[in-house]
């Protein structure tokens, strides 16, 4: 993406020129010096988009060395750039009858009926590729894959997925490109990349044009069931540079994205961080090493909890060109050094665009090495219960076809995926389009919570911090701090069981319990928190103590909201509390006191074995006698067999 990048990409055309020499040069005719003359001005038409010009240039060379086979490889270019494959297929044709062995032409017009459904002709041309004595082994072997390439992808083609994209609109798709969209987990904003031009401008002596472009980040937001108008992101985010290419942290604090032949740069492609902070995004800032390095890394992709990074690189320990990579941070926002994620997922080519579902399970990403259509094909993989990557699929006929495919998102239910795409459908160039996911593509849905944290006596809002606990293993699934405006999202993945702990300084703690492992509703969570001041009478409910059946045995779960009361009561020494035992009215009222004594002595000594002095704890079993709920359900009932601890 540099500054002034030209509608045309002239160093790969430089690039591909230079392979004819390399290459093609070796089974050439020497051209006589009016063909050459004519070629270079050829050249010189062709980044002009000058192509009337720069054919009848090439035309006049061929009259002039008609076994020479640049201009016809520069022909095929033209064709190829102008959508006109029947000449395309002409111009290497053309050559072939010229020059016979010519495994230039043969490749690209084997390409050409690849991409034009003439699968048999393509097949014959590969072939023949792999048949021309001396042929260099990139084109041999590439001609080798091709083959297999078509055999696949005629089987997909035999059993396509359903597919049918729709438009996301007006209101977010413009007359220019819009690319590299990207969702809160609540899927109320999105984020994407505009390509803009900037001006046009004429080189003296040519018809054609040469545009400067610009790419910012451009953000909408929906109201009800539909998208604002999309807006630029921000003044301190989108500059004179191209911003793009960004990936959003699931609850919207922070973004990602790529920065290329910026000043402050460490190499041709960085990723740069910005914060959501009172409202406002912060000025970005490169993330330096060890995430960027003197090479190219690009095309970041956030996990559910914030904490983790998958992005694309070509940095040393590729097992080819840009390979996937990950990093995790810790608390202070050091990020470790990336990994490469091996060669399940990465090939000797290209793999890039990665997405990581909210689920943390599921990985989707663009590669050109593993076994597709013919170019840049969306492939799946997800972790197995090891936490390694199982085995790659591709995603299918005809969300990939024989084009490039840009890569998808899918939102947090798994059900639907954007991608952007210029088919006939599309407002300009490329649109953002969204369709319902196969069925055997879709990750685990995921929930979320939404919510404010607010005192609950002056209704003002807290800054404070959550953290979400995996009661089974005790692990942190996710933690994060609310902004002044006391606001938080928490993507809660399914299939577990949490712990949601809230707290701010001078406050009790606020406990909340996530039975989300049998989950299968959609509906996500929205509740706001009150905490109470810690003082005397103030008390909350142990949400996350559990006892076996009619038993003061603490079950191994308890486990994590028992070590926060403990961290709370060092962090706030003076202070002395009550714990209380209650249970439900099943039972005889003699039985029911016993057993509410005993659960509420089993916190205690769990405190006191803990190091918590024994005179700041006083411990006691009130029975049936002070229910929260009327007994007359199952779910009632529940809420009165509980724990809590008041504040004396």
């Amino acid at each position: 993406m540099p500054k002034n990048a030209l509608i045309l990409n002239f160093w790969l055309f430089c690039l591909v020129f230079f392979t004819w020499n390399n290459d093609v040069f070796a089974q050439r005719n020497e051209p006589s010096n009016k063909a050459k003359e004519y070629f270079q001005q050829a050249l010189q038409r062709f980044p002009t988009r000058d192509y009337e010009k720069a054919i009848s240039l090439c035309e006049k060379a061929i009259s002039e060395s008609p076994k020479w086979p640049e201009p016809y490889l520069l022909l095929g270019d033209i064709f190829q750039a102008t959508k006109q494959s029947d000449k395309e297929i002409d111009a290497y044709s053309r050559l072939l009858a010229q020059v016979p062995n010519q495994y230039a032409a043969m490749y690209n017009l084997a390409n050409v009926y690849s991409e034009t459904g003439k699968i048999n002709e393509a097949i014959v041309q590969f072939n023949n590729v792999q048949q021309v004595p001396g042929v260099p082994a990139k084109y041999k072997d590439e001609a080798a894959k091709r083959v297999k390439e078509i055999a696949f992808a005629a089987e997909l083609m035999r059993s396509p997925v359903p597919y049918d994209p729709k438009n996301l609109g007006p209101k977010i798709n413009s007359t220019f490109d819009d690319y590299f969209p990207t969702f809160t987990v609540d899927g109320e904003t999105i984020y994407f990349t505009r390509r803009k031009v900037l001006d046009s401008f004429k080189i003296q002596g040519q018809t054609g044009f040469l545009h400067r472009y610009n790419e910012d980040i451009f953000v909408s937001r929906r109201l009800g069931i539909n998208w604002q108008p999309a807006k630029e992101i921000s003044e301190i985010i989108n500059t004179e540079d191209n911003e793009g290419a960004m990936t959003i942290s699931p609850d919207g604090s922070y973004m990602i994205f790529t920065g290329c032949e910026r000043n402050d740069g460490l190499g041709s492609c960085d990723l740069y961080i910005s914060f959501f902070m009172n409202g406002e995004w912060t000025k970005p800032a490169n993330m330096q090493e060890p995430i960027n390095t003197r090479f190219k890394e690009t095309q970041p992709t956030i996990s559910y909890d914030g904490r983790t990074i998958y992005f694309a690189s070509n940095r040393p320990g590729t097992l080819g060109g840009l390979d996937l990579w990950m990093s995790t941070r810790d608390d202070n926002w050091n990020f470790s050094t990336p990994v490469n994620l091996g060669a399940i997922i990465n090939t000797k080519d290209d793999e890039q665009s990665p997405f990581i579902h909210t689920d943390n399970q599921t990985l989707y990403f663009c590669s050109r090495g593993h076994l597709g259509m013919g170019r840049n094909d969306i492939f799946i993989s997800r972790k197995n219960a090891a936490g390694s990557w199982d085995s790659v699929k591709n995603i299918g006929y005809p969300i990939n076809t024989v084009q490039d495919e840009p890569g998808l998102i899918v939102d947090r239910k798994g059900e639907y995926a954007y991608m952007s795409s210029s088919n006939k459908n599309s407002a300009g160039g490329l649109d953002i389009f969204y369709f319902k996911l196969p069925k055997a593509a879709q990750p685990k849905p995921v929930n979320y919570l939404k919510g404010k944290v607010y005192d609950a006596y002056t209704k003002k809002t807290l800054t404070s911090s959550f953290e979400l606990v995996d009661l089974e293993t005790g692990t942190t699934a996710n933690k994060s701090v609310t902004g002044k405006d006391g606001q938080f999202l928490v993507t809660l993945p399914g299939g577990k069981n949490y712990m949601l702990n809230v707290s701010a300084k001078g406050y009790l703690f606020y406990s909340e319990n996530l039975p989300l492992k049998d989950y299968n509703k959609s509906e996500p969570y929205t509740q706001d928190i009150a905490l109470y001041p810690i003082k005397a009478g103030e008390k909350i409910t142990l949400n996350n103590i559990f006892f076996k059946t009619s038993s003061f045995d603490l079950e191994t779960q308890s486990v994590s909201e028992l070590k926060r009361l403990v961290n709370f009561l060092k962090e706030n020494s003076a202070i002395k509390i009550e714990i209380s035992g209650h249970t439900d009215n099943m039972g005889t009222p003699e039985k029911n006191k016993t057993l509410s004594q005993n659960r509420a002595k089993a916190v205690y000594d769990y405190l006191v074995n803990e190091g918590i002095l024994a005179t700041r704890l006083i411990w006691k079993g009130y029975g049936e006698t002070q229910p929260v709920a009327k007994n007359d359900t199952e779910e009632n009932r529940a809420k009165n067999r509980r724990t809590e601890v008041k504040v004396i």
